[in-house]
């Protein structure tokens, strides 16, 4: 995974496949998708295949344009693939496996789904308990999947999330959604925020597995993160 970030390149310099789910989270606007996009793209340049799971409606068609400077040939290493309902993620995620191994000629190396959470937000309703029940365990499976995937073939796995919040004690903190069942699954977290500075964003990395927090600031321009 080659991502935008220099701070974060130099941290996973001496790894090969990185282990686990790497998520990504942070609030509307903050540039979560030009983060993710990029990380596909740079992965492309250096001659990786990835695939791009896109759930919101509007597909990112121009902001891919405009962040790859490079030929058609890059994108031509990236399968994009776009879904706007629950149901169809799931399905999407649990052929990813049926895809990698029909593929003899094609190794995918990267895997990206952007947003996790997007369509199983929408889908809760407090008042359908068995209903919010299935989609927990839709989502768990989903996760199970996902890191079946980056343990059998090594094929490094990004998530995108959004901000969901609780309360831990007498305060509000900001968390990535998904609950309990996220929490699990992921163990290297990235959080984007905004800064008072327009373009400027504040990135928190925590890597759950070695205990280490990393913070760092960038610029995003209309190019993507620098």
């Amino acid at each position: 995974m080659n991502f935008p970030i220099s701070e974060l390149n130099q941290y996973f310099n001496s790894i090969d496949i990185l282990q686990g789910i790497f998520s990504v989270f942070g609030e509307f606007g903050v540039g979560k998708t030009t983060f993710a996009l990029q990380t596909a793209i740079n992965s492309a340049k250096l001659g990786k295949e990835v695939v791009f799971v896109y759930t919101k409606h509007n597909f990112p068609s121009l902001k891919i344009q405009l962040l790859n400077k490079n030929s058609d040939e890059i994108l031509d290493k990236i399968l994009f693939i776009h879904s706007t309902k629950f149901s169809e993620l799931y399905r999407i995620i649990f052929n990813l496996e049926f895809l990698i191994l029909g593929n003899k000629q094609q190794k995918f190396n990267l895997i990206i789904i952007d947003s996790m959470t997007n369509l199983y937000r929408i889908e809760l309703n407090m008042e359908k308990k068995e209903r919010n029940y299935n989609l927990n365990y839709q989502l768990n499976q989903m996760l199970a999947t996902l890191t079946y995937l980056n343990e059998a073939y090594g094929i490094e796995i990004m998530v995108v999330n959004e901000i969901s919040r609780k309360n831990l004690g007498d305060q509000l903190i900001e968390v990535e959604s998904g609950g309990k069942v996220m929490e699990f699954w992921t163990d290297k977290k990235l959080k984007i925020s905004k800064t008072k500075k327009l373009n400027e964003r504040e990135f928190l990395f925590v890597d759950i597995t070695k205990n280490n927090v990393m913070k760092f600031n960038s610029n995003l321009r209309e190019f993507g993160f620098e």
